[in-house]
């Protein structure tokens, strides 16, 4: 499981933080951001073995400082959470019951480097790419963040030595549609997206960027209307 010895995994966020691992050893931080990437996951075998796994970390690791990835997705007021939230959510809880020095990152949907097609905007980029029908809902909106400024970020974040046991959540200023995402990829592309609407109920995602924006200005990242077009034009 371990990639580098202050990095716990070996997936896309992983190997990104790969950048910063002399700053983890300076504050003595160990990052976990192993466990399942599939926000779709049902298995339930799966979800089971995430939640073992981090608890077989927590025995070995429970007197360290530890920077947990998780999800923006826990602050959606969905009543039925996906199975991947709710493991989120459990281990979230497991963390601050056993750590006395903990940070836990919320991250919204990221764009990088990735062959995965998990990630929402390689998703459509493939299904535009390989002419693939797909479904946009009407109603949701997206935050998205370049993992370059997402690492950044996170340099800032563990230099603060007065942060401490503490939830935070990374987020971009302005939210997105999906079909703001098919038309940046249909310009570049220069070809028509296959793509219906269906309907679900409104998504409340309170994500409060001025919260923690103070990361991202001390990280000299800034947002625009123009920051997902030029984020897509860096990587595809």
């Amino acid at each position: 499981m371990t990639f580098s010895k202050n990095i716990v995994g070996r997936g896309f966020i992983g190997k990104n933080l790969l950048k910063i691992k002399r700053s983890l050893y300076k504050t003595k931080y160990t990052i976990y951001a192993a466990g399942i990437s599939n926000s779709k996951i049902k298995s339930k075998k799966e979800l089971k073995k995430e939640i073992i796994k981090f608890k077989l970390f927590i025995k070995k690791n429970f007197w360290k400082k530890i920077i947990y990835i998780s999800t923006a997705d826990v602050l959606h007021n969905l009543k039925n959470k996906s199975c991947y939230v709710k493991n989120k959510i459990i281990i979230e809880n497991l963390i601050k019951k056993n750590f006395n020095h903990y940070l836990i990152l919320r991250l919204p949907q990221i764009i990088g480097k990735t062959n995965s097609n998990k990630t929402l905007i390689n998703f459509i980029f493939l299904k535009i790419k390989n002419d693939k029908k797909i479904v946009l809902i009407k109603e949701f909106r997206r935050n998205i963040l370049d993992i370059d400024d997402v690492v950044k970020a996170i340099k800032i974040i563990i230099s603060d030595r007065k942060l401490k046991n503490k939830v935070i959540t990374l987020s971009n200023k302005y939210f997105t549609k999906p079909i703001e995402i098919v038309k940046i990829f249909e310009k570049k592309l220069n070809k028509k997206a296959n793509y219906v609407f269906k309907s679900l109920p409104k998504q409340n995602w309170p994500l409060n960027y001025k919260k923690n924006s103070k990361f991202f200005k001390k990280a000299n990242v800034r947002f625009n209307r123009n920051y997902l077009s030029k984020k897509i034009n860096k990587y595809y």
